[in-house]
């Protein structure tokens, strides 16, 4: 029995008759240009993981992509079945919004599968060479390694020798410290006492100054004879006290300058003997870990080989897995080729329905415009 359609936008021009469906779920009619949907793309094994299967090729598979659009009726047929043009361009509307998310997801699904084939391809490739020169291959595979391993000996051996010159000029370093230390420790004394006297020193000074300064402010405060006469011999005795203070101080200054000089000079001398063998041990030390370094690549290198030494072994005992691969990648090649044209399919009737659906575009844009003007008009009257 037909189903009664109603549509939500526009008034009824069915005049209440029964119209059937486009489309039912259960009872209509496969699309013969309609291209499959994703899920009947499965799984075809291990050379080509995502690669998808395909059901078998149909004479309406083969029907040109252009006719696509005899499937979507007209503007006059669906005036003539009761169905206006606004009716339809919402009905084309839905079914471009199904198509494009269909399409986005066929697309990624055959990106993904023509990823597969091209690794496997490079694989094949691969695999095809070392059948056909198996000897020589695994001929330079075995001269690597004996390369290598040759490198990495010799590497080792110089890296023994350079570590042991390095703990050498490291402990002579250690020694010359000690010495030097031992020479400078006088010196050290010396001027921890030089530098206690100065300090003494330039406190008494800043002290007799104080002073003075005081003695000062009392020859100025001084009214009769008596009074003035007593604040002259203690201003002159302040005085006194005060200039030895600061001979005293400049005589410990510059005594510990001198002992400054002398520790110096002989911090310097000590620096300039130790100097060649810093520089030795920052030459062997470098030298060790270039060797360490070059040791390590050696062994990626000879485990690269070893590697590929055994790969190529797997390749020539079992030729079968190779020619099984090439079928494989054949038949995911062939499918891929399919979905390319059943997504070309699909990407026709997109722009056909998407050409169909821009009066409900139009109307959709409107409302839209105008349910903005209704709340800004509300917006503005519930502002005043």
């Amino acid at each position: 029995m037909a189903r009664e359609i109603q549509i939500p936008f526009g008034p009824d021009k069915t005049n209440g008759a029964g119209i059937e469906p486009i489309a039912s779920d259960s009872a209509a009619a496969p699309d013969p240009l309609a291209a499959p949907p994703v899920e009947a793309y499965a799984d075809t094994g291990s050379a080509a993981a995502s690669a998808p299967v395909v059901p078998a090729m149909t004479p309406q598979m083969i029907e040109p992509a252009e006719e696509s659009d005899s499937d979507t009726m007209s503007d006059e047929e669906a005036i003539a079945q009761g169905l206006d043009p606004m009716q339809m361009s919402i009905a084309a509307l839905r079914d471009s919004i199904g198509q494009g998310r269909e399409l986005k997801a066929r697309e990624k699904e055959l990106d993904e599968l023509n990823e597969a084939i091209s690794a496997d391809n490079a694989e094949l490739d691969d695999r095809d060479y070392i059948l056909a020169n198996y000897n020589q291959v695994v001929a330079e595979q075995d001269a690597i390694i004996a390369d290598r391993t040759a490198q990495r000996d010799a590497r080792k051996n110089e890296l023994a020798q350079f570590s042991a010159q390095l703990e050498e000029t490291t402990a002579a370093l250690e020694r010359m410290r000690e010495y030097h230390a031992t020479q400078l420790q006088p010196l050290e004394t010396d001027l921890g006492h030089a530098r206690a006297v100065a300090d003494r020193a330039k406190n008494d000074e800043r002290s007799r100054k104080g002073e003075l300064s005081a003695a000062e402010n009392e020859l100025r405060r001084a009214n009769d004879n008596d009074a003035n006469t007593m604040a002259i011999a203690q201003h002159q005795q302040t005085q006194a006290a005060y200039d030895e203070a600061r001979r005293v101080s400049e005589q410990a200054k510059s005594q510990l300058a001198n002992v400054q000089r002398a520790y110096d000079d002989a911090r310097a001398q000590a620096d300039q003997a130790e100097s060649p063998l810093k520089t030795q041990i920052e030459d062997l030390t470098n030298r060790v870990e270039r060797l360490k370094t070059e040791i390590n690549q050696l062994g990626e290198e000879i485990s690269t080989a070893s590697k590929r030494r055994q790969y190529c072994d797997t390749v020539y005992q079992y030729p079968e897995e190779t020619a099984r691969m090439h079928a494989e990648v054949a038949e995911a090649e062939r499918v891929a080729s399919k979905m390319s044209s059943d997504n070309e399919v699909l990407r026709g009737q997109l722009a056909v329905s998407r050409r169909k659906s821009k009066k409900a575009k139009i109307a959709i844009a409107i409302v839209i415009v105008l349910v903005i003007v209704i709340v800004a008009a509300f917006i503005i009257v519930g502002q005043r």
